[in-house]
């Protein structure tokens, strides 16, 4: 064991060192701590190492500042703390006292490039239809042998007789009670029919026949001035009414534009009846008087012989104009009861003086 004295002077060698380490740490501590107040108050803003015209230029070609670090001392152990200064948002970071911030270009965001909004495509215009030439729609010829009313026609077709109904039309019938305008377009039809020498040219359109058994057909008729649907003709004059039935509806536009132009011109139906299946009023027949019996002439009436009594001929009598006298007596020439008048002229016994 060693004595006494030497493990206090151990002891008191041990504090001193200890207050040397200490004292070394406090001076260190010192130290650091002016040096950081010296950085903070010569320069307070970390400037980027480097070249001026780098970083110039960098400034220039980004428009956007430079983030800047600041560095302050901390009030209780005095070491140094740098935050980022450029957005105020952002988290403070512990960086080195001796810490140079590099700028650093950041990612180009391609500017977008606006697009030219959707364009709304034009309305487009119905065109009228025209004639169809043998070339470019199947025409069947066929020769009209009968026109029936203004939408209904006999034909012969591929030798054969067919009868064809308009598509698309109606006109007044004339097989029934007289409907107004009835004769009238049935005369127009066989007109138009006429003027191409009864040759027409049927076009189909989906149907083939209607529940009678008749041909839907639009008529194409071959005019010295051109050609032309009979069809059309008919409503543009005001013989025929559009009337369309799917799936046939081909020129369906053409006909209401044909009769939208025959009522604003009053036209045919619209003018004449005021609408189509209008009635004709039904004639009042003529009374016709009957005629009067001849009374039975009176004693002494100039007769020699009694009208209504027994049968007599022109011998009976000595002169025609005693004949005639008595005929009248009988009835005349309405009755002629006893056949004086052979010839119904209204003379009697004409062969006597």
């Amino acid at each position: 064991m060693l004595p006494g004295w030497m493990l206090k002077a151990g002891n008191r060698m041990k504090r001193w060192w200890l207050l040397a380490i200490v004292a070394v740490l406090v001076m260190v501590c010192g130290v650091c701590g002016l040096a950081s107040l010296a950085v903070t108050v010569v320069s307070p803003v970390a400037r980027p190492t480097a070249s001026a015209s780098t970083a110039s230029t960098a400034s220039t070609a980004l428009h956007t500042p430079t983030p800047v670090l600041v560095a302050r001392p901390t009030a209780t152990s005095g070491t140094t703390a740098a935050d980022l200064s450029a957005p105020p948002t952002a988290t403070p970071v512990s960086l080195p006292a001796d810490f140079t911030a590099t700028p650093t270009a950041p990612a180009l965001i391609p500017t977008p490039v606006p697009t030219a909004p959707p364009t709304t495509p034009a309305p487009t215009h119905t065109l009228t239809v025209l004639p169809p030439t043998a070339t470019s729609i199947p025409l069947v010829e066929a020769r009209v042998v009968q026109v029936i009313d203004g939408d209904t026609f006999d034909a012969m077709l591929g030798g054969r007789q067919v009868r064809v109904r308009l598509i698309g039309v109606d006109a007044p019938e004339t097989g029934g009670p007289p409907i107004c305008f009835g004769p009238e377009a049935a005369a127009r039809a066989g007109e138009l029919i006429s003027r191409a020498n009864g040759r027409v040219l049927l076009e189909k359109d989906l149907s083939e026949t209607d529940r009678f058994g008749r041909l839907l057909r639009y008529v194409w008729l071959d005019h010295p001035d051109g050609r032309r649907m009979l069809n059309e003709e008919l409503v543009k004059w005001g013989y025929a009414h559009v009337s369309t039935y799917p799936p046939d509806v081909k020129y369906q536009q053409l006909f209401i534009a044909a009769e939208r132009e025959a009522r604003a011109s009053g036209r045919g139906l619209g003018g004449a009846c005021g609408g189509f299946g209008v009635p004709l009023p039904t004639p009042t027949p003529t009374r016709v008087p009957l005629p009067v019996a001849p009374t039975r002439p009176t004693a002494g009436g100039g007769l020699r012989y009694d009208p209504f009594g027994p049968d007599r001929d022109c011998s009976d009598f000595a002169t025609q104009a005693e004949a005639q006298q008595f005929f009248i007596a009988a009835g005349g020439p309405q009755r002629d009861p006893h056949r004086l008048d052979a010839d119904h002229d209204g003379v009697a016994c004409e062969n006597l003086p």
